[in-house]
Order: C-alpha cells, then structure tokens, then sequence
C-alpha cells in the first residue's frame, strides 16, 4: 500500500513532524510574548497537536486506498458516495480515538494528572467537537489526493498532446519534402530533355548524376536534419548536373568555415535555394553565371548565417509574392517556421537587373548530438 503512494511516505511522515511542531508550538509564542514563558505547559497545549500529526500519515495510506477504490470503481455512484462518506466517517473516529487513549496515557506515563471518571466525562464532551475537527483533516487529505490526480492526468495530457504535435509537425515536414522533391526531378527531367536535342553524351552524363542524386535523396528522406557538410554534397552533386548543362557559363562559388561543417540544417534546405537561383536567374541572361554558397558564425555567437546568391536578372517583385510564387521558396520558409519557430531569420535582397540573394540566419547546434526531431519517426 506504502508503494502505490503518489508521495513518497517518508515525505509524509516528515511533514506530519513538521505540521504537529508548528501547530503544536503555536500556542507558546503568547507566553513568549508575555515574558511567561516558564508558565507554559506544553503537555495541555502542544502534545494533542504532535500526537495528532504524527498519527495521521499512519492513517494516510488508508485515506489513498479508499480514494483509489471509488475512483476505480464502476458500482454504483449513490453506493458510492454513502460508502465514501462512511469511510470519511470511520477513518477520523478511529484516528480520534486513538490519539485520546495516547494522549492520555502519555499524560499518565508523564504524571501530569491521573485519568478519573471526571476525566472520562471531559473527554466524551470534547469529543464531538474535535471530531468533527479530524473529519475535516479526513477530507482535506482526500482532495489533496484528487488534486495530485488531477495534476498527473493533466501533465499526462500535455505530453500526449506534445507528441501528437511533433507526429503532425514531422508529417508536415514531410509532406513539404516529398512536395518539394518532385518539383526538383521535374526540373532535371527538363535539362535532360533540352540536353537530348543538343548532345545526347552530356544528356547522359547528367541521367546518371541524377541518379546518384536521387540516391541520397532517398537516403536523406528519413531524416528532418542533416549535417551542414552533407547537405552542401547534396547541393554539389546537384550543382555537378547543372555545369554539364551550362558549361563555362556557370560558376560554382563555396565559402563556408570548417567549423560549421558538422552544424546540424534542415535536409534539403540549400538545394531548392541553388536550383531557384539558377532557374529564374541565371538561366535567364545570356551572361557568364555566378552562383555563390556561404555560411558565417554570426560574430562570434551560437547563431550563423547561410546565403545564396546570384548575378542573374533579379526582380522588382515583393518577397510576399516571391514566398507565394515559388514552390522552392515558399517549402523553405514553411519548414524553417516547423523547426525554428521565432528562432530564424529569412531575408530576400534583390533589385532589377542586380541578381538576388537569400540569407537564413539560424542558431548553431552540432548535428551529432542527440535531438528528438533529428528523425522522422
């Protein structure tokens, strides 16, 4: 019974000390006051107090069996309250009656005064009064219990609900991958097909990167994060298709400090940023492309900055209607929101004629160590 306890007894009997100590000293602190603290009798005012307290958390085990019985059962709610109020009844008489003969026998032992027929009958006029004092104790303890209960269902309800929000944001997450994953093979299938009509070697040459491609695409799709240093191999391997398809006219630009190889990105975050610079910048001008990949530590702090930019046309339009326009774009701002929620930064910077750049600001956290979103499932 001592085990089923939703505190620890020894918590119980510490407190019932305590509780009887306080109460039952209490009544001295006038006498204090007084300066007649020599005249105090601490056997009239403080034992029934300490008495009193100290047999309670001998009673409280029974008091939580009872609680567990009627909150477990399924008999009859009116059965049940009349057998609850009679255990409500039983308990403080028992606990009443055996702290008066302690007492009592205490004072005997103690040799404060002898227990007569006068006593007796002082005692059996005190009794209902004090009573009805252990009764209320009785269910003051009960509610204590029924709080503790309510408080375990309600920190049980917040973690289930917790955990079916991680399930719905990593479902979330991937939905937006597998929306953004075809996106991006329908765009290599596209330089495939305008490559066949020009040179059919570099059209193959760029099938098997893709499928290489593809392959850690797969291997990649578990995971909701990766390494900063296997996300930019990603982005390399995509980046190897598109120089095949641009020749000299593209150039590949990686500034990125070693320290930050092994900070943990979001999968697939810098490949839709790379593809959207080439598809709507630089594919569009005539002009040898620059596409530029870099990541910062933020002076010094936990926080670092990744960019993507590039020289091509660039735009007039808003960045509201860029995130809205862009399937690429708009994956990237969603996910960021999933994982980093008030904790990133996402600026568009582009002009007409000026090329466009995209800056994510994010805080640095190494991917090897344990986190409970670094997968899927």
């Amino acid at each position: 019974m001592l085990k089923r306890l939703p505190i620890p007894f020894i918590y119980i009997l510490l407190f019932g000390v305590l509780l009887g100590l306080v109460l039952g000293f209490k009544s001295f602190i006038p006498y204090l006051y007084w300066g007649e603290a020599a005249d105090y009798e601490w056997q009239r005012y403080a034992l029934p107090h300490i008495i009193n307290y100290l047999f309670w958390p001998l009673l409280v085990p029974f008091v939580y069996h009872a609680f567990l019985l009627f909150k477990l059962s399924k008999g009859s709610p009116i059965r049940d309250k009349v057998m609850l109020i009679g255990v409500s009844l039983l308990i403080p008489f028992v606990h009443e009656s055996a702290t008066t003969v302690i007492y009592f026998f205490a004072l005997e032992q103690l040799q404060f005064f002898e227990f007569t027929n006068e006593t007796w009958q002082m005692v059996k006029a005190a009794f209902p009064s004090v009573y009805i004092g252990r009764i209320v104790e009785f269910w003051i303890i009960y509610g204590l219990f029924t709080a503790l209960d309510y408080y375990r269902k309600y920190k049980d309800k917040q973690s289930e609900v917790a955990r079916i929000e991680a399930q719905l944001n990593r479902t979330k997450l991937s939905v937006l991958k597998m929306q953004l994953q075809p996106h991006f093979l329908f765009n290599a299938l596209n330089s495939i097909s305008g490559l066949m009509d020009i040179d059919v070697k570099r059209a193959q040459l760029v099938t098997a990167r893709l499928g290489d491609l593809l392959r850690g695409i797969l291997e990649q799709d578990e995971r909701i994060y990766t390494s900063l240093q296997e996300e930019l191999e990603h982005v390399t391997n995509y980046l190897d298709i598109e120089k095949i398809r641009f020749e000299d006219r593209l150039a590949i630009i990686l500034d990125v400090e070693e320290q930050l190889l092994q900070a943990r990105v979001p999968s697939m975050l810098i490949q839709p940023l790379a593809e959207n610079a080439i598809k709507h910048g630089i594919a569009k001008t005539s002009n040898p492309g620059k596409l530029s990949i870099s990541a910062k530590q933020l002076n010094g702090s936990k926080r670092m900055i990744i960019s993507v930019s590039d020289n091509g046309v660039g735009g007039a339009q808003s960045t509201d209607r860029l995130f809205k326009k862009g399937i690429g774009l708009r994956n990237v701002k969603e996910r960021l929101e999933e994982l980093y929620p008030g904790d990133h930064n996402l600026v568009i910077d582009t002009q007409k004629g000026r090329g466009f750049s995209l800056s994510i600001e994010l805080p640095i956290t190494n991917y090897h160590e344990k986190h409970p979103s670094n997968h899927s499932r």
